[in-house]
């Protein structure tokens, strides 16, 4: 796997968990997706493993209300997985003022950051909960067998299934699985369950957390049929009202839905549409707007080109992979981000 590091490793994991003491407050901060919370799992494990005890757990989405709630916490040691804690360096560098940080994300790392210990990144397609179990099982932190389900249907719910080596793997823990039909397999159907609770209870990502860690998965039936209505309610909705500029091979649409699901939208018609789709809506904050953003041809960086459109933008933030990326601004920009997108595309 060590191909798949961008920088730092399993040994420099293995070798700050071994310095870890008992009498340190653990912490964890990771993302509010399924790839967060398969990582949360899987670290929380190797933590117990050795003999050690996970004082919290957080979950948060990318952005500087997250990271000024982060700055609040006490802690010895805290972890960031599936959390690109780089993209602020500012905060980054007071948190290791505090105490010890460890990181474990597979967003494209920044350039601009000096100093690179204490952090693994990983290439985009090999998501953090995949590197986490790896982890786990390449130095017998806890039995992965066990848990071979959940980075299954992690790793498809991150769209990370379009490498051969991927694909590899999964078909060597499910082998019907058809990356053809591959939203029908038996990861892809967990995976979307345990994601529509994710919408559902947002923002006590810990309910889910706890159900997903006792695999109490029917707890969720229920809450997850509730939630595929409203998707697919908001795709039809997304079409009809969304504009398409041809030259720019573009759908913009602004819309907001009960549970906040621009991301499940434009990821389940990103797979339909060889285009970029973009889905603003009013989030949780007053003023303030999300976006998601997919395009899975790989032939747009949306990463660079969503952190080009906001530059300047009084609290705004962006970023992620080059075929899924999102962010956050004031409202008041709307107009100025989508000229900004027209002129990029």
């Amino acid at each position: 796997m060590a191909g798949r590091y961008i920088f730092g490793n399993s040994n420099d994991f293995s070798e700050f968990i071994d310095s870890i003491s008992p009498k340190e407050k653990i912490g964890i901060v990771t993302h509010i997706d399924l790839d967060g919370i398969a990582s949360g799992i899987f670290l929380q494990k190797i933590i117990e493993s050795k003999g050690l005890k996970t004082d919290f757990i957080e979950f948060f989405d990318y952005n500087l209300k997250s990271i000024n709630k982060i700055l609040e916490k006490s802690f010895h040691v805290l972890f960031f997985t599936d959390w690109n804690i780089d993209n602020f360096p500012n905060e980054l560098d007071i948190l290791r003022e505090e105490g010890r940080v460890f990181v474990i994300d597979h967003h494209p790392p920044n350039p601009s950051l000096a100093n690179k210990q204490g952090i693994i990144k990983t290439e985009s397609n090999y998501c953090s909960s995949q590197c986490l179990f790896d982890i786990a099982k390449e130095r017998n932190y806890f039995d992965a067998k066990e848990l071979e389900w959940l980075v299954c249907s992690s790793m498809i719910m991150d769209y990370t299934f379009n490498s051969e080596e991927n694909i590899k793997f999964l078909k060597s823990i499910y082998p019907k699985l058809s990356e053809k039909d591959i939203w029908a397999s038996e990861p892809a159907i967990i995976g979307n369950k345990i994601a529509n609770a994710l919408l559902y209870y947002k923002p006590d990502c810990k309910k889910v957390y706890e159900l997903v860690l006792k695999k109490d998965l029917i707890s969720l039936d229920g809450i997850s049929d509730e939630i595929e209505k409203e998707i697919e309610d908001g795709e039809k909705r997304y079409l009809k009202e969304a504009e398409y500029f041809p030259s720019q091979n573009l759908y913009f649409g602004y819309l907001t839905t009960k549970h906040k699901m621009a991301s499940p939208i434009v990821t389940r018609l990103s797979g339909r549409f060889d285009k970029t789709l973009i889905m603003v809506s009013d989030s949780e904050e007053k003023g303030i707007v999300k976006f998601s953003a997919r395009n899975q041809t790989g032939k747009v960086d949306l990463n660079q080109v969503l952190k080009k459109c906001i530059k300047g933008f009084k609290d705004a933030t962006a970023g992620g992979h080059i075929r899924a990326s999102g962010g956050s601004f004031p409202k008041n920009y709307i107009n100025e981000f989508k000229e900004r997108l027209l002129k990029e595309l």
